[in-house]
């Protein structure tokens, strides 16, 4: 027979005694469905030190440990540096022998750093080009072109157009339009002005006259701009 204390006298009675023998006091009972919901709070405070005790103990599983950040490949790998753009990469620069034998013809080409938008029937955005030629028959020349419009300059009465190297004040250039009347196409005049002053600029800005689209400025980046690949030795254009 089990025995147990009498929480009143403290002396030995029966686990089955409906009271204490001695004093008289009645033992305090815990039912069975209790006793299961205690035993099971029990379980669960020991799950849970016995998993705790165990992530201290191998903390290399934890992504916030010391591990995580050896497991990151951009922590601790160095960031290339960056990309510094070519001082001018953005000129392209030709040359195509003369097919009468006179040397040949050399090109040096920029397009404009922005976009224009025209309204219809010219719209969507559009850049501008500018182009350096020099021609064994034709001479030296400016050349500014559009992808889409038409350019107020017929080549039999000419025109001017707006020109402004970096801050300095816009100038006024003779320009022509194309022999073939296209409406694209303007040749600026003074090839010698128009090269020393680009030469000693960084930016071109140029402001022709468009129909029925205004006075659009289309800017060029001309830094870096290498005449000796604009314009190399006849030998090497007659070669290609």
């Amino acid at each position: 027979m089990a025995m147990t204390k009498c929480k009143e006298c403290g002396k030995d009675i029966s686990t089955t005694a409906v009271a204490c023998p001695n004093c008289g006091a009645k033992p305090v009972r815990t039912s069975g469905c209790a006793q299961l919901v205690a035993g099971g709070f029990l379980l669960l405070a020991l799950l849970f030190v016995i998993g705790t005790c165990s992530r201290e103990s191998n903390p290399s599983r934890s992504p916030t440990g010391s591990n995580a950040a050896a497991r990151s490949p951009t922590r601790d790998a160095a960031a290339p540096p960056p990309t510094l753009p070519v001082n001018g990469a953005q000129w392209t620069y030709d040359a195509e022998p003369d097919p009468m034998g006179k040397g040949g013809t050399y090109y040096a080409v920029v397009k404009s750093s922005n976009t224009v938008e025209f309204e219809f029937p010219y719209a969507g955005p559009q850049r501008g080009t500018l182009t350096l030629r020099k021609h064994p028959r034709h001479g030296k020349d400016v050349i500014f072109q559009i992808e889409r419009g038409q350019l107020l300059c017929r080549s039999y009465d000419g025109c001017s157009v707006l020109v402004r190297f970096d801050d300095g004040q816009a100038q006024k250039f003779a320009a022509g339009g194309a022999s073939d009347n296209s409406t694209e196409v303007l040749f600026i005049r003074d090839y010698a002005r128009f090269v020393k002053s680009m030469s000693k600029a960084k930016t071109v800005r140029i402001a022709p006259e468009v129909f029925r689209q205004g006075q659009p400025v289309f800017e060029f980046d001309v830094s870096g701009f290498d005449p000796k690949l604009y314009e190399p030795s006849a030998k090497a254009a007659t070669s290609n």
